[in-house]
């Protein structure tokens, strides 16, 4: 017999009904001929039972009996399913085991206990009576740590979690300053809430309450990933115990968080600031014995788990500055809720991103503080899966399931939870299933929904009560010296609660810590800097060197013959007869940056290629498949990335914006495949891109790129939704273009980095205009000048008889200058172009309007509905304009929908607003 049994072997020895044997008989026959010919539970099973017989084979074949094969499986089983009977519920002791992990169930007799058995792979090898071997496995896998790990597709990953637990039966002995410690957080976590709930009674805090582990948990970690090579954590949660993290692992200053609570610091002026339990901190902070870490959390909204991505932006960046190539330096924390980790989509999508080697951070601890109740609805009401951790088995890594009342297990896991991370470079999922001591907030009553359960968390002991018992049981202290920790504690915070209340407490400005500051850059620029001009221009010889070097394909590199005209057309465009196309400018402003010195990243859907056939920034070899990025031949001066996305807009712009936070000095860009596609992120833009800035003062330079337009697809491809950006615009918190020229998009883009301050840019980028002939510059518009915020029509006129001017913005342009030429009837009308919509450039549109002194009627044309497109925007604006002109609106009527579904109904209605528009 080998290290695989037979398929008739297997059966009989893992199942007592005979029934039961021959299905399973038969299902593993079928797996040894072909593993995919079976379901993947059977799949993962069966490998699982060979697993735990892989070094069988050097075992004599006497050892191998019958009833040793049952042992074998029985051990395999719980390594398995010993989690379904694990005692994880503090609200609800296990007091049985699964009929899995029955002897009986595997054919084994309470006989055969004191027999002796050679185990394949228990710890140290060693002969066993089968009584010491059901002790050891229930020991580690039933009792409060339960562990889902089997489904691990890596065996060297599966033995050292193996391994780890079963040496110890996870339960490892802790040192007795560890113990102390461990008692010292949960008497700072416990008391923190008390005292609170006793000063601020009725404010909502969201306390940790029923999962007080979690700070000696949180604690811990720091120190061992210290101690592993961690130099930074960045932590993203939600509003569940986030104000006691911030005390009590971050090390914010209580006197701060108390003026928070008096609400002493207003401002009236402005519309700006967050709720407490929103707000991020940073900190280098001493850990217990490891020496200092740097901290951050994350500031997030109330958009539970949207800030997942965030963070894994943000530490991918993190880890770029680092230059932490292994991914060992900078780590990422996330908290979930219960509810919300399988509720909210954009875990599923953040998960996906863990393995992608432009998006990987080398492993995320995910932690779920698990109330098993999501506001006031039940996990039966709220989930398809049995543990609150399912999504995340698409990741194929560790779960450990743990019982919030026991601190050093969910320490422990903890523990075993950095060391994989930091060994491993993967994910790991802790759930520390606990429960929420008040209701989804301290005003709310929560025996409206859950009244059996909130009977028994009234009279449940607190996590430091049952810590405090054990320790003093097992002589670690005495019972005055717990009650004169808590009470030393309790005294602590009314000190500082008096110190506040006297008057006497300065509050201090937040001093960001010096190695975040590349990071958490933040400027806030005068009206005189928004509107300032800024050189943007490259000079001819340095930019056609430029432009020479990402034109040079290398020889043996075969292209596809269509991109061999492209690219020869491309080294003409910047000669004195050549015109620079709307791709080809946005290269030349890439590369332009990175020979200054900038990197860039742009990712999105098909952005390599580009969705329509434009950009080829990475071409692949026509025979090898083999990728090349047409920014190599820069050198090691920046990087310029360009990467295809996963299909995913929530997660993937998240990511991008937690990264442009994290580094001002990279031109990060994210494109959507069309514009309207950017709505399936919507909570990114509304709750970070838009508003960052007045709630957190966190800026960034992130760029949207998405394709607007209407040329006639239809609905779903028409609209980047304008309208919807324009009404997020206030106090210049970010700028909205819609441009005409491939040099005014090179200097946009160029300006975005030469600026002294950082803001989100929106493009509507086009789509028709990349192969329309008129839509191009030449070589002296990127040679000099900068960005042009409007520009007038340069036609000559009889400039004190033009009654009316057009102002319109983007691509309808050139189809008003179309049907315009082909009119030779005079007089024309003027058409000036809105390239930024906002901040709205009011000087410069004035100085446009004032050539023409006989001035009576403003036209804003668009292609847009009504109430969709810049009209609503700019019709106060252009009201408020000096001499009183007379403001028409000429486009699309109102709709429900962006766009007609007909081609020709598109035509139609396009010629119709162009020639009213036009109509003198």
């Amino acid at each position: 017999m080998t290290g695989s049994m037979s398929s008739k072997a297997f059966a009989k020895t893992s199942f007592a009904n005979p029934a039961q044997a021959q299905y399973i008989e038969d299902l593993y026959s079928i797996y040894k001929k072909d593993p995919s010919g079976v379901e993947k539970s059977w799949a993962d099973f069966f490998s699982g039972y060979e697993l735990a017989l892989h070094d069988l084979k050097s075992k004599p074949s006497h050892e191998l009996s019958h009833e040793s094969a049952q042992v074998e499986a029985l051990i395999n089983t719980y390594r398995r399913l010993g989690h379904l009977s694990a005692d994880i519920n503090p609200l609800e002791k296990q007091t049985s085991l699964a009929e899995e992990l029955m002897l009986e169930f595997h054919g084994l007799e309470q006989s055969s206990l004191p027999k002796i058995f050679h185990p394949a792979n228990l710890p140290g090898g060693k002969p066993m009576p089968l009584q010491e071997i059901v002790t050891l496995l229930q020991d580690t896998y039933t009792r409060t740590l339960g562990v889902e790990f089997r489904d691990i597709d890596d065996v060297s990953r599966v033995l050292w979690l193996q391994d780890t637990m079963e040496s110890c039966r996870n339960k490892p002995p802790f040192p007795l300053p560890l113990r102390k410690r461990i008692f010292k957080k949960l008497v700072e976590a416990e008391g923190l809430e008390k005292f609170l709930h006793a000063r601020y009674l009725g404010q909502k805090r969201f306390s940790v309450e029923g999962l007080e582990a979690l700070i000696p948990t949180l604690d811990v970690m720091l120190n061992e990933g210290k101690r592993l090579g961690v130099s930074e954590a960045c932590l993203g949660m939600a509003h569940r115990g986030r104000i006691n993290v911030l005390i009590n692992v971050l090390g914010k200053p209580i006197e701060k968080l108390f003026v928070e609570f008096e609400d002493t610091e207003v401002t009236t002026e402005a519309i700006e600031g967050d709720v407490k339990y929103h707000k991020g901190f940073a900190a280098e902070i001493d850990t217990f014995d490891q020496g200092s870490i740097l901290c951050y959390l994350a500031p997030n909204p109330s958009h539970l788990e949207s800030v997942n991505p965030v963070v894994e932006g943000f530490v991918h960046a993190r880890q770029d500055l680092l230059k932490d190539v292994q991914h060992k330096k900078a780590l990422p924390i996330l908290l979930h809720g219960d509810a919300a980790f399988m509720g909210q989509g954009i875990v599923a999508e953040t998960l996906n991103l863990a393995v992608l080697p432009e998006y990987s951070t080398g492993g995320t601890i995910h932690i779920i503080t698990n109330n098993q109740v999501g506001f006031t609805t039940d996990p039966k009401e709220s989930r398809s899966t049995t543990y609150a951790s399912g999504i995340a088995k698409i990741l194929s890594c560790p779960i450990f399931h743990v019982n919030a009342d026991d601190v050093e297990k969910c320490v422990w896991a903890m523990i075993m939870a950095i060391a994989y991370r930091q060994k491993f470079g993967k994910d790991v999922v802790i759930d520390i299933v606990g429960y929420r001591r008040h209701g989804h907030n301290e005003t709310d009553e929560p025996s409206f929904t859950q009244p059996k359960l909130y009977e028994k968390i009234k009279t449940h002991p607190t996590a430091l009560e049952v810590y405090a018992a054990r320790l003093r049981d097992e002589g670690v202290f005495t019972e005055a010296e717990i009650e004169a920790q808590i009470k030393d504690h309790r005294e602590y915070l009314q000190k500082k609660y008096e110190l506040v209340h006297s008057g006497a407490y300065k509050m201090e400005y937040f001093v960001l810590p010096e190695k975040l500051k590349h990071s958490l850059f933040y400027v806030k620029p005068s009206y005189e800097d928004i509107f300032a001009s800024v050189k943007t221009g490259v000079p001819q010889t340095k930019l056609n060197a430029i432009a020479t070097q990402i034109m040079s394909i290398p020889d043996d590199f075969k292209i596809h013959p269509k991109l061999t005209r492209l690219i020869e057309s491309r080294k003409n465009m910047l000669t004195p007869s050549g015109h620079v196309d709307w791709a080809f400018a946005e290269l030349l402003a890439f590369a332009s940056l990175a020979d200054e010195n900038f990197n860039v990243r742009l990712t999105g859907q098909d952005v390599q290629r580009g969705t329509f056939s434009s950009r080829h920034a990475v071409l692949k070899d026509n025979e090898s498949g083999k990728a090349y990025n047409i920014f190599s031949p820069l050198g090691e001066k920046a990087r310029v990335e360009i990467i295809n996305s996963p299909l995913s807009e929530l997660s993937c712009l998240g990511f991008e914006y937690g990264f442009s936070v994290a580094d001002y000095m990279t031109l990060v860009l994210w494109e959507a495949q069309f514009g309207d596609f950017c709505n399936g992120a919507q909570i990114i833009i509304d709750q970070f891109i838009a508003a960052s800035e007045a709630k957190w003062k966190q800026v960034c330079g992130l760029v949207l790129l998405l394709p607007h337009g209407y040329e006639g697809q239809g609905p779903e491809h028409s609209s980047a939704r304008l309208e919807r950006f324009l009404q997020l615009c206030g106090n210049y918190n970010m700028q909205v273009v819609n441009l005409t020229t491939p040099a005014n998009y090179f200097h946009a883009l160029r300006r975005q980095m030469h600026r002294s301050f950082r803001k989100p840019l929106v493009v509507m980028s086009p789509k028709s205009l990349l192969r329309r002939p008129e839509a191009v510059s030449i070589g002296q518009d990127f040679y000099q000048g900068s960005f042009q915020d409007v520009i007038g029509d340069t036609r000559e006129f009889n400039e004190s008889k033009v009654s009316s001017v057009l102002i319109c913005s983007g691509k309808i342009y050139y189809e008003i200058m179309e049907i315009q030429a082909k009119d030779t009837s005079e007089p024309k009308i003027p058409v000036i172009r809105m390239e930024q919509i906002y901040p709205f450039p009011d000087a410069h549109l004035k100085l446009a309007l004032s050539k023409y002194s006989g001035l009576k009627e403003i036209r804003w044309v668009q292609e847009e509905p009504q109430n969709m497109g810049a009209w609503s925007f700019m019709r106060p604006y252009l009201e408020s304009l000096p001499n009183s002109y007379k403001v028409n609106y000429f486009g699309r009527t109102y709709s429900g929908t962006t766009a007609e579904g007909s081609f020709k109904a598109h035509h139609a209605e396009q010629q119709r607003i162009i020639m009213e528009a036009l109509k003198v």
